[in-house]
C-alpha cells in the first residue's frame, strides 16, 4: 500500500526536529489571522533533560500537524522559513547586529542566553517582533548588496564631509518629507527607523534606514464557510531600505518602485545631509562590463591635460552560471592579462562565455601635462552599480577616473529626462510600453525615433548583449543570417545561412536593450496625472492600471490604462476582470494599442494616442475629444438598444445586450456562436440546437470555445440552456436562480 505523503513542509519539520521543543511549540502555535486553523498542539512540554520524552513530544507535534492539509500549514511554513533565514549563515550576524542596537542590556542578555542560533531567532520572533522584522530588512539589504543586485545606488557630491550617525537623523522630519513627496493620503502613516551598521570585511561603516508606509487599498477573494465568495479589503505594507556609506558618499536603496527609490534617496539627502537636490541632483551610475568578453585589453584615451603611460586590467572576476560560483584572474601590473588568460585558459576562454562580470580592477599610470611626476590610479568596478572612485578623497582623481570609464564605454550616468522632452516622445514611449517583449533592438528604437543612449541615461532602458542573428532580405539571400565581428569600428559582419557574405551593418542596429518596464510605466502615469480630477494609481494586472478619475458632467468617471489589447487573450482576461468591478460604473479605458475592442466590461475603450493635444497646448491631452468619445460610447457601455455583435477585428469583437455589461469576444468561434444566438433572438425563436450552433467548428459545445474562468462568468448571464435539452439561447433578462459574483472592489478614486 502506497504511503501517504506528509503535508508538513521542510521548514516546519526542521523547526520541530532542531529547535528546543518549548520554543518550537510556541512558534508553531502562533496564529496571525482568523483564517488560520488552530492546531491544538500538545501542551504538556516534557522535562528538557528527558531525551526520550522530548523525542516523543516532537513526534506528537508531527502527528498533530499531519492531520492538516498543505494549505492549512502554509502560514506556519512561511513563518518557519523566516525564522530559519535569520538562524543560518549571514542571517545570524544580521539578527545579532540589530539586537545589539535595539534591545537594552537585560533583553539582550535574555536573547544571548538561548542555546543556539535557531532558538535565538525563535525567541526574537516571539518576544521582540519589531526587532526581528528590522533584522529581516537588514538581512535582505545585505543580500542585495553582496550579490551586486541593489536596485539603485545613488551618489551624492557633498561640498563638505558630513559626520553622521543614526542618532543624528531626525526620523520624524524625514518621514514627513517622504510622505509629502510620495503624496500619501493623511490616513496612511509613514515611519522611518535609523540604525548604525558597523564596518565589515567587505563594507565600510554605514547607516541603514527602514522606511515603511501603507500601499494603495487592495482586495482578495475569500471563500466563506457557506460556499459563497466574499471580498477582503486590505492595505499592503510597502517598505524601502536605504544604506548610506559616508566614506563613499553613496546612497543604496531597495524598494519595489523606482519612484519610491528616488524619492526616499532625495528626501534623505535633503533632510539628513543638507544637500540641495535642485542644484545638484543625485545621480546613479551604471557600469557595463560586457566589453571585456571580447578583450581584456584597454587603450588609454586622449583626455586634455593628461598624458598616459598605460591602462591595464589587473584583475577580472566572473560568475559561472550562478552567483555562488566565481572565477578570478589576478596579475601584476607588468603582466598582459589577455596573454595570461589565453595561455592558461585557452584562446576561446571562459571570459567570453561568462554569466556576468562581478569585478574588474584597472591600473592606470599617468602624469599631468607640464608636470613630470608619475601618478597612478586604481579603479575597481564591482558588478553594475559599484565603483571605488566615489571614495577617492581627491575630486580631480575622481573626475579623471569617471572620464576614463566613460571614454571606454563602461560608464553611463543617470540624467533625469526633462518633462518637455518626455512629452515630445510620449507617443513612442506608449508604443514601447505596449510591446509583448521587454527586450528591444536598436533597429526598432531607430524606427520609433528614440535615442537609446538618452533613454539609458534616463533609466528607461538597460543595455543587453547584441542579437546573434539578423533578418536578410537581399535579392540572392532570404532568411536569417549570423552576426559576426567586423574589423570596421561601429559595424558588424552579416553572414548568410550558407556562409555567404551579405555585407556589413551598423552595430547599433543589432544591439539589444531591456525595457525598465516599471520605470516606464510610472513615467507614463506621471505624464497622465494632469488629466485627472482624482488620482488613485493601482496596478490591477500587469496590463491594467486604475489611474484615478476624470470629471465628466459633474460625475467622477473611473479611468484605467491598458496595454497589449491587440492580443485577444489579454483583452478577454482584462474584460473578465473589469466585469468583476462593474459596480464602479461606466469608466474609460485608455488603450496603448491601436487595435482594441470598443468596450471592456462596462467601460468605453479609446486609444490614448488619438486624444493627444497639439504640441503648442499646455495640456498633453485634448480633454474635449475624450469627453465626446465617452458620451458616444456610453449607450453601448450599458448594452445599447438591441442585442448585437460588433466585430472590431478578424478575431475580436463585442456582444451588446441592453442592460448588460458588454462582453468581449476573442476568436471566430466565440464571435460566430453569439452572432447565431443574436440572429435567433431577433427572429423570435431564441433556442438554437447545439448542432446548428456549433456547425463548422471542431468543438461540439459552446463551453469548449471559452476558457473555464470566462465560461463560468458568462453562463446563465449571457448564454443559457434553452427550453429543450440540447438547445442554447441568448439571455436577455437576468436569471432569477443565478447568484452574480460579488465585485472584487469598487473603484478607489
Amino acid at each position: 500500500m502506497a504511503r501517504k505523503a506528509s503535508p508538513i513542509g521542510p521548514h516546519v519539520l526542521a523547526l520541530i526536529e532542531d529547535a528546543r521543543v518549548d520554543l518550537a511549540r510556541a512558534a508553531l502555535a502562533v496564529r496571525e489571522g482568523d483564517n488560520e486553523p488552530e492546531f491544538k498542539l500538545p501542551e504538556d512540554v516534557p522535562d528538557l533533560a528527558d531525551e526520550e520524552a522530548v523525542e516523543a513530544f516532537r513526534q506528537a507535534l508531527v502527528e498533530t500537524l499531519s492531520d492538516f492539509d498543505r494549505d492549512d500549514l502554509r502560514p506556519a511554513e512561511q513563518r518557519s522559513r523566516r525564522i530559519r533565514a535569520l538562524a543560518e549563515k549571514k542571517g545570524v550576524t544580521s539578527l545579532i547586529t540589530i539586537v545589539e542596537q535595539q534591545l537594552d542590556e537585560t533583553r539582550s542578555q535574555e536573547f544571548h542566553r538561548q542555546p543556539d542560533e535557531l532558538c535565538r531567532s525563535i525567541w526574537a520572533y516571539l518576544h521582540e517582533r519589531e526587532t526581528f522584522e528590522d533584522a529581516e530588512s537588514f538581512h535582505f539589504a545585505r543580500q542585495f548588496r553582496d550579490h551586486g543586485k541593489l536596485y539603485d545606488a545613488f551618489e551624492v557630491e557633498l561640498e563638505n564631509q558630513v559626520a553622521l550617525d543614526a542618532a543624528a537623523i531626525d526620523e520624524k522630519a524625514l518621514a514627513a518629507k517622504i510622505k509629502g513627496m510620495l503624496e500619501l493620503k493623511p490616513e496612511i502613516s509613514c515611519t522611518v527607523k535609523a540604525l548604525d551598521l558597523p564596518a565589515t570585511d567587505t563594507h565600510p561603516a554605514s547607516i541603514m534606514l527602514i522606511v515603511r508606509h501603507g500601499g494603495p487599498l487592495s482586495s482578495v477573494y475569500d471563500h466563506r464557510q457557506d460556499g459563497r465568495r466574499g471580498t477582503i479589503y486590505y492595505r499592503p505594507p510597502n517598505e524601502a531600505t536605504l544604506i548610506y556609506t559616508p566614506s563613499m558618499r553613496q546612497i543604496e536603496v531597495c524598494a519595489d518602485s523606482p519612484v519610491v527609490r528616488q524619492t526616499v534617496s532625495d528626501s534623505f539627502a535633503e533632510v539628513a545631509l543638507g544637500h540641495d537636490i535642485s542644484q545638484k541632483p543625485l545621480t546613479w551610475k551604471r557600469y557595463n562590463l560586457s566589453r571585456f568578453r571580447s578583450s581584456l585589453l584597454l587603450q588609454p584615451p586622449e583626455i586634455e591635460g593628461y598624458a598616459f603611460e598605460f591602462a591595464r586590467v589587473i584583475e577580472a572576476e566572473i560568475r559561472l552560471g550562478t552567483w555562488r560560483r566565481k572565477l578570478q584572474l589576478k596579475v601584476t601590473v607588468d603582466d598582459d592579462i589577455q596573454e595570461v588568460a589565453d595561455r592558461y585558459l585557452g584562446a576561446r576562454n571562459i571570459f567570453r562565455r561568462a554569466e556576468a562580470f562581478s569585478r574588474i580592477t584597472i591600473a592606470v599610470a599617468y602624469n599631468l601635462i607640464g608636470d613630470d611626476k608619475q601618478r597612478t590610479l586604481n579603479i575597481t568596478i564591482a558588478g553594475t552599480k559599484s565603483c571605488n572612485l566615489q571614495s577617492k578623497p581627491d575630486p580631480e582623481e575622481r573626475s579623471l577616473g569617471f572620464a576614463l570609464l566613460k571614454e571606454w564605454g563602461i560608464l553611463s550616468a543617470f540624467r533625469q529626462i526633462a518633462h518637455d522632452d518626455l512629452r515630445a516622445i510620449f507617443p513612442q514611449l506608449v508604443q514601447l510600453h505596449d510591446r509583448i517583449e521587454d527586450e528591444v533592438s536598436g533597429s526598432y528604437l531607430l524606427e520609433l525615433g528614440l535615442d537609446p543612449k538618452r533613454l539609458i541615461e534616463g533609466g528607461l532602458l538597460e543595455r543587453r548583449d547584441r542579437q546573434d542573428v539578423v533578418l536578410i532580405e537581399d535579392d540572392d539571400v532570404d532568411g536569417e543570417g549570423a552576426v559576426k565581428p567586423s574589423a570596421t569600428e561601429g559595424m558588424i559582419h552579416a553572414v548568410g545561412p550558407f556562409g555567404e557574405d551579405v555585407g556589413k551593418r551598423p552595430a547599433s542596429d543589432v544591439e539589444m536593450f531591456a525595457v525598465n518596464a516599471q520605470w516606464l510605466h510610472e513615467t507614463l502615469m506621471r505624464l497622465m496625472k494632469p488629466l485627472l480630477s482624482k488620482r488613485a494609481a493601482q496596478i490591477l494586472d500587469p496590463d491594467l492600471t486604475l489611474v484615478g478619475a476624470i470629471q465628466i458632467d459633474e460625475a467622477d468617471v473611473p479611468v484605467y490604462f491598458a496595454r497589449r489589447l491587440n492580443d485577444p487573450k489579454a483583452a478577454q482576461r482584462l474584460d473578465l476582470m473589469l466585469r468583476a468591478r462593474g459596480t464602479a460604473g461606466v469608466g474609460i479605458v485608455f488603450a496603448a494599442s491601436e487595435e482594441m475592442p470598443s468596450h471592456l466590461g462596462p467601460n468605453v475603450v479609446m486609444p490614448l494616442l488619438s486624444h493627444l493635444a497639439s504640441a503648442d497646448e499646455e495640456m498633453l491631452f485634448a480633454r474635449d475629444g475624450i469627453e465626446l468619445a465617452y458620451r458616444d460610447g456610453l449607450s453601448l457601455a450599458r448594452g445599447g438598444v438591441s442585442p448585437r455583435v460588433v466585430r472590431t477585428g478578424k478575431q475580436s469583437g463585442t456582444l451588446f445586450i441592453p442592460g448588460r455589461e458588454p462582453l468581449h469576444l476573442a476568436g471566430n468561434d466565440q464571435l460566430t456562436i453569439f452572432e447565431r444566438l443574436v440572429v435567433a433572438a431577433a427572429k423570435g425563436s431564441p433556442d438554437v440546437q447545439v448542432k446548428a450552433l456549433m456547425e463548422g467548428f471542431e468543438s461540439r459545445s459552446p463551453q469548449q470555445a471559452f476558457r473555464k474562468e470566462t465560461w463560468d462568468s458568462i453562463r446563465d448571464v449571457y448564454i443559457g440552456k434553452g427550453a429543450k435539452k440540447g438547445y442554447w439561447r441568448l439571455l436577455l433578462t437576468a436569471q432569477p436562480t443565478e447568484t452574480v459574483a460579488e465585485p472584487a472592489e469598487e473603484a478607489t478614486v
